[in-house]
């Protein structure tokens, strides 16, 4: 016992003044990290424009940094940073290393604060944090690796921004993700291929508008909780895991804009109930459209423009009845409109251009109150002009062009007062231009093309109180006749006008 000490002092006190040192000790230690935190911050802050004062106003002395804008402390460690949220406030500066230092923080939110600079590896350093968010800011350089070390990160979201470089591997380190969004950004390179095989609670996966290249991996389609699939405009290659198409929880599917090919699986293989939009757009497509998408009826939205698709417009879509957007335009489809597509009360757009479709454009269309666009460009549709467009009373978007209509134009088409854009070029309508001063009616149309059609008679003097926004207007190729109205100078917002090839006389107003 001879470490005990002497003259008089006794086991309790030297037990005592033990335990008061460890406590000092401690204290002195969550100091330090308090300080570190407060210092941290600091940093951030003078490495910062703040050109409107924000943190200048409250980042203060005057307060404890806990109180700070955007800034949060632990309950249970006390004067330690757990949160650091400044969106959408223009900071003008860079994620700064130093803030690897803060190493109670969970959560991390700069999004759309006008940051640049890369991201520094140091925030792999942050291995409590569960929320990074860098989105919608000008960085650039590359992922770091180091992010793959963050093993609680749930919400990982680094789009709109200007990074470059390939996905790192290591990111198959996040096995606790739910959200990872890397889209609209310059990412080159193949998706790894086993960056999804330990990442089971991945609900939100968007690397859309990249350049990401080579196949998709086949471990997306075994994400038990996915949700929302997002791949667009890359420069994907070769077939769809045929498991995407029978995912039970997806409801967002989006692969346009890339090279990928081959069939749809049908039927049984397709089976996605809870899909509430696909967007298979500019890709090389083969094969009839899936009637296994007859199976979701929660379908909000069907695009599968710029394909190669076969066969007629599916009956079955009119049993979709959550249905807005039907757009499958630039397929090699054939036969009529189905009429019965009159069914579906909340479509809004009906797109159908480009799909070689014949006969007559069913008078059925008319019943869908809240259609908004009516695209059935370059088709071989017959019959008289669908005088029952003057239901729709919510129709801006009007493209009927190429096509083989017949007949006159009513006056009762400028009662939509709603219309933007109407193009009846190259068809064989006939009659006078009685129907332009109805249009007057129309005060937000900015486009308008009568071209190649039969039209007769003069220009009447009433072109003048058309919409003042119209900034285009085709009525060449033509039999006009008379003169070019003087009262076309009304139309102030015109940057192109075509009356060429028809039979105008006198000298322009």
């Amino acid at each position: 016992m001879a470490f005990l000490p002497t003259r008089g002092i006794s086991i309790i006190t030297v037990i005592l003044s033990a335990f008061l040192l460890s406590t000092n000790a401690f204290s002195s230690h969550h100091g330090n990290g308090s300080e570190m935190d407060l210092s941290t911050l600091l940093t951030f802050k003078a490495h910062l424009s703040d050109p409107i004062g924000i943190l200048a106003k409250n980042w203060t002395s005057k307060a404890s940094f806990c109180d700070w804008l955007g800034v949060s402390c632990s309950l249970r460690h006390r004067q330690r940073v757990v949160a650091l949220e400044l969106s959408d406030i223009p900071l003008y500066g860079e994620v700064i290393p130093h803030l690897g230092n803060l190493s109670f923080l969970s959560v991390l939110n700069l999004t759309n604060t006008s940051l640049t600079g890369s991201i520094p590896p140091d925030l792999g350093r942050l291995h409590r944090l569960r929320y990074l968010d860098l989105h919608h800011n000008s960085l650039s350089g590359a992922i770091p690796s180091a992010i793959g070390n963050l093993t609680n990160l749930e919400v990982l979201m680094l789009g709109n921004n200007s990074i470059s470089g390939e996905i790192p591997k290591e990111l198959k380190g996040l096995r606790n993700i739910r959200h990872l969004n890397f889209q609209k950004n310059s990412l080159i390179g193949s998706i790894p291929v086993d960056l999804f095989n330990n990442t089971p609670w991945l609900t939100s996966l968007r690397l859309g508008n990249n350049s990401l290249s080579g196949m998709i991996p086949l471990g997306i389609g075994s994400l038990p909780v996915l949700q929302a699939l997002n791949l667009q405009v890359n420069k994907l290659v070769g077939p769809v895991p045929q498991s995407i198409f029978n995912m039970s929880m997806l409801r967002l599917l989006y692969l346009g804009g890339n090279n990928l090919t081959g069939r749809i699986p049908n039927n049984r293989s397709f089976n996605i109930p809870m899909l509430e939009i696909i967007s298979l757009d500019s890709n090389n497509f083969v094969g009839e459209i899936p009637t296994g998408i007859s199976k979701s009826q929660n379908l909000v939205a069907l695009s599968l423009n710029e394909n190669s698709f076969e066969g007629t417009i599916p009956t079955w879509l009119a049993g979709l009845p959550e249905l807005s957007m039907i757009s499958i335009r630039g397929n090699k489809l054939y036969g009529p409109i189905p009429a019965v597509l009159s069914n579906l009360t909340n479509l809004i757009i009906l797109d159908l251009a480009v799909c070689n479709l014949t006969g007559n454009i069913p008078t059925e269309l008319g019943q869908i109150n809240h259609l908004n666009v009516l695209a059935l460009t370059e088709n071989q549709l017959t019959g008289s002009f669908p005088s029952f467009l003057s239901n729709l009373s919510e129709l801006s978007f009007l493209w009927l062009d190429s096509n083989h209509l017949t007949g006159f134009v009513p006056t009762t088409l400028g009662s939509i007062g709603s219309l933007l854009s109407v193009s009846l070029d190259d068809n064989h309508l006939e009659g006078n231009l009685d129907f332009l001063t109805s249009l007057s009616n129309c005060q937000q149309l900015y486009q308008l093309g009568i071209s190649l059609n039969h039209f007769t008679g003069r220009i009447p003097d009433s072109i003048g109180n058309l919409s003042r926004q119209l900034t285009l207007f085709l009525a060449n190729k033509n039999n006009l006749i008379g003169e070019i109205p003087a009262s076309i100078s009304n139309l102030s917002s015109l940057t192109g006008i075509d009356f060429s090839d028809n039979q105008l006389s006198n000298t322009l107003p």
